[in-house]
């Protein structure tokens, strides 16, 4: 498949009622898939007509949502000689997973696959198909899916140490009481990489443990947010063309990549003798994975999702409190005691992973032929959900730019309508058989963080300039957020 489309690969949850909206009315007429409109194609000038569509990568998620308001809530764009179809209404969008099968294949980052089929590199779950990945994606569900609580532990102990190592190298702005946070991004990504390695062994992931590999674990973050960084510059020329040219971008890629792998196979292998000791998910694998190999390829993939995924849905998540100080002391008002997971702390992730989904596109491939917002859809086209445009879309969200956690407590008396198209409006772990593996540990982890910073710090925004984001493989500010914690 041609470099264009794999653009769109980059950023890739039930099912519904039929309705007009949805599937196709009753009596609605199917229309033929041609009569789908979208954006104009020019014969014989090949990739400049994406260019001319698709715009600078970074400002995909904006040059989507103008093409949404142009053509509806169903649109196709001819990516070179491949037909990709946007969706941003919710039951249209809950309706793609009626159509993904038994094996749902989802796009993957095109500079990745290239890289793995050049080298022969096999990987996690991620990048897993048919038997295989539903062999191995059966043995996970039952460990971090079906029976999460015995990770809370592991995740809270994590969360303790990450506060209290911010505290350790602090710039004191005002006395000891106003303490300004340097690097939070960075710090974000060790703490959720340390989390996936918690849980990966239990009890058995000591103070001890966690500073012997302290020094491989930064270095460990440091590699895989290079990975996005350079996935990200090669997302306008294709991988094959930038490693024949030998451009710079790919030379870095070919180079972190097998680094990122090599160190978390130094760290894995580093910490499964003890895993046998511990209570860990590493433990509970063993039983069902004998291959040292097959483990650590899953983990590996795992910890560099969690990286960038995990990391800026919180720090998202951060901004927006800091951002708005009258709802984060609505938010903090509603923690119970010794509660971690009140309902507006919970909302409080929903809304930013509404406003700021870290993929802001969700891809299926469809397994078989459909009918999806009243259009005959063929067998293997590539659907994604617009989840930025659905997410900020009057017609599903009151006051949609808005910062309001109380939207997700469904009982709340707060006079903000909830409608049930809602949730399929913002499903940034998509659905179905094939949503994202962590998501109870990512959810779990942020929960945890946020409330334990709230009932003891006031998050206060020092930017002086508007924040807003772009598009790096995930979701990302396109500066720095600068955040004063303020001591209660």
């Amino acid at each position: 498949m041609c470099y264009a489309s794999n653009r769109l690969r980059h950023y890739v949850r039930h099912f519904g009622t039929n309705n007009i909206h949805g599937s196709v009315a009753r009596n609605e007429k199917k229309r033929p898939f041609a009569e789908l409109r979208g954006p104009s194609h020019i014969p014989y000038i090949g990739f400049i007509n994406d260019i001319l569509n698709l715009g600078h990568p970074k400002d995909l998620h904006r040059t989507i949502t103008k093409y949404h308001k142009q053509f509806g809530q169903i649109f196709k764009i001819k990516i070179s000689t491949i037909d990709a179809v946007f969706i941003s209404n919710p039951e249209m969008m809950r309706n793609v997973f009626a159509y993904e099968g038994k094996f749902p294949r989802h796009p993957l980052p095109n500079a990745w696959t290239y890289y793995n089929q050049k080298h022969n590199c096999k990987r996690g779950l991620f990048f897993m198909d048919g038997e295989e990945w539903l062999h191995y994606r059966q043995i996970l569900n039952n460990l971090i899916l079906r029976d999460a609580n015995w990770m809370a532990g592991p995740v809270e102990k994590i969360c303790d140490r990450t506060i209290n190592s911010m505290l350790d190298d602090v710039d004191f702005a005002d006395g000891k009481h106003l303490i300004r946070i340097d690097n939070m991004e960075e710090k974000l990504y060790k703490w959720s990489i340390e989390v996936i390695l918690s849980i990966m062994l239990g009890n058995s992931y000591s103070d001890e443990t966690a500073k012997r590999i302290e020094n491989l674990v930064k270095t460990f973050a440091g590699t895989v947010y290079n990975i996005f960084l350079y996935s990200s510059k090669l997302m306008t020329v294709p991988p094959k063309i930038a490693d024949i040219l030998q451009l710079p971008a790919w030379k870095r890629f070919e180079q972190v990549v097998p680094e990122t792998l090599e160190i978390a196979s130094t760290i894995i292998n580093n910490i499964l003798d003890e895993a046998e000791h511990g209570d860990g998910l590493l433990v509970k694998l063993q039983k069902n994975i004998s291959s040292r190999e097959v483990l650590i390829r899953i983990f590996a993939d795992l910890m560099i999702a969690a990286g960038d995924t995990t990391a800026f849905s919180t720090l998202w998540s951060t901004y927006l409190l800091a951002k708005n100080l009258e709802v984060q002391e609505q938010v903090r008002s509603g923690i119970g005691e010794g509660e971690l997971e009140s309902s507006l702390i919970r909302g409080t992730v929903r809304e930013a992973l509404r406003l700021y989904p870290v993929a802001p596109f969700i891809g299926r491939f469809l397994d078989s032929d459909a009918v999806i917002g009243g259009y005959c859809l063929p067998a293997n086209t590539l659907v994604l959900l617009s989840l930025h445009t659905a997410g900020r879309d009057a017609d599903n969200f009151y006051s949609p730019l808005k910062f309001l956690p109380q939207r997700w407590v469904r009982d709340s008396n707060k006079g903000y309508p909830f409608s049930p198209c809602s949730v399929h409006a913002s499903l940034p772990f998509a659905i179905g058989s094939r949503s994202c593996i962590g998501r109870k540990i990512a959810l779990y982890q942020m929960h945890v963080l946020l409330t334990k910073i709230l009932k003891s710090y006031r998050l206060l925004l020092k930017n002086e300039t508007g924040v807003h984001s772009e598009l790096k493989m995930v979701t990302v500010p396109n500066t720095t957020i600068q955040l004063n914690f303020e001591k209660l």
